[in-house]
């Protein structure tokens, strides 16, 4: 079978907009949680979620038909291609240091390094996975007039393509909070099928007024902080954000130089329609999905060293959830969610959440739960609590879930 490495990542946050930022604010328990800026919550139940304080700081001048979703995810992509070794002509962010390095200046197709010989230029394709879109434009004509921009959840994906002039296939997928995960899944068959040479694949979701809304009349949300897995907690925090790998096969990787960062094995995809919002209580969709992965990846369960959790904080995900792990790996996997952190980021959390386990499988650390004080008796799985754990896992899987009974699992390895 054809292998699918990461050969670079790129995410932005409310707890950090670049890698090694995130990263080190994730293992050292710092939440991005406060008042919400983007829109007027005076009369709203709900006051508090994680938003990307001062976001034009990092994103730098774009097209100003972009709204916040597409100015986050070009970020995030162009951090993601730097990263890898990639460098594409009219890059935005071309002239802003945000990585370490100077901008390119070029105007090749592409450029790698002096040892790379591709020959003609690689077809690079994308794909996006989102619950809103880019929503802002259609918020703000509700107000006043758009001036021209438009909405819609393919803009983004329209946007970026003209933007770094790609030639590969370019998907956006609305899986809602699963996309990130199908988003990569999708990357991978283009990849396998021979239909492009590498990969853009992530997700993307700005705070809005009607997710926010959408989700305070469904009483999902906490009043103060997430708690993943705790017996006293309330329900989730949107967050915003993004985060995006650059798949390709191993040996496009090889032939360029690349230095790839991790393995994606495999995935697991599925369906329960157990409910418009509540996920299934026996949670058969979610282990399924779990098998499909691990069968794909050609692993046992006893090789999974750690789950990145969906752990969205609400009751019955969480239940759901921890019943799925504890029936197929035992109550004493290894698990942790990240939405104490950064919030669920709707589209992106998935893709984020896998940026998350490739530090994980690179550092040897596994990053904490925040917020856990006493852990939910019917969730019975461990639960790394508060603080990081050292351990090096050679394989992990991360899962997330969406309304509608949507199910999602893949499956990392170490390089």
């Amino acid at each position: 079978m054809t292998r699918i490495v990461v050969t670079g990542m790129g995410v932005m946050t409310s707890v950090g907009c670049n890698v090694e930022q995130f990263w080190s604010n994730l293992l050292s328990g710092v939440q991005g949680v406060k008042p919400i800026r983007s829109f007027p919550v005076v009369n709203h139940p709900y006051k508090l979620g994680c938003e990307i304080e001062d976001l034009h700081a990092y994103s730098g001048a774009m097209n100003p038909a972009w709204g916040r979703a597409t100015r986050m995810f070009v970020t995030t992509v162009e951090d993601a291609l730097h990263d890898a070794g990639i460098r594409l002509p009219s890059l935005s962010l071309a002239e802003i240091d945000r990585t370490g390095s100077e901008g390119n200046g070029q105007n090749s197709a592409l450029e790698t390094g002096p040892s790379a010989d591709f020959g003609p230029s690689p077809r690079i394709g994308l794909c996006i996975g989102t619950t809103m879109g880019e929503l802002e434009a259609l918020e703000e004509s509700t107000q006043k007039p758009s001036r021209g921009r438009l909405a819609g959840p393919n803009m983004i994906a329209e946007y970026v393509t003209e933007e770094l002039q790609l030639s590969g296939p370019v998907w956006t997928l609305t899986n809602a909070c699963a996309a990130g995960n199908f988003a990569i899944a999708r990357a991978v068959e283009e990849l396998v099928a021979g239909r492009a040479d590498m990969m853009i694949a992530g997700g993307v979701d700005a705070m809005s007024w009607s997710a926010f809304t959408g989700f305070g009349s469904l009483r999902a949300m906490a009043p103060d902080v997430c708690r993943p897995f705790d017996a006293g907690r309330k329900g989730l925090l949107l967050g915003e954000g993004a985060g995006v790998v650059i798949l390709e096969t191993e040996e496009h990787a090889v032939r360029r130089g690349a230095v790839v960062r991790a393995s994606l094995l495999g995935y697991g995809l599925g369906c329960d329609a157990n409910h418009i919002t509540q996920p299934d209580p026996e949670a058969e969709g979610a282990e399924h999905a779990m098998q499909r992965a691990l069968a794909m990846a050609g692993l046992d369960k006893e090789q999974i060293g750690y789950v990145s959790a969906h752990g969205t904080g609400t009751l019955a995900n969480d239940r759901m959830e921890a019943k799925a792990l504890s029936r197929f790996f035992g109550p004493g996997i290894r698990t942790s969610s990240i939405k104490g952190h950064i919030g669920h980021t709707l589209g992106a959390a998935s893709a984020i959440e896998a940026v998350a386990c490739i530090k994980a499988l690179e550092s040897g650390v596994l990053p904490p739960n925040l917020n856990l004080r006493e852990k939910d008796p019917l969730c019975n799985v461990e639960v790394i609590a508060n603080e990081p754990l050292p351990y090096r896992a050679e394989y992990m899987l991360s899962n997330a879930y969406a309304f509608g009974g949507i199910n999602s699992t893949i499956v990392l390895g170490r390089a």
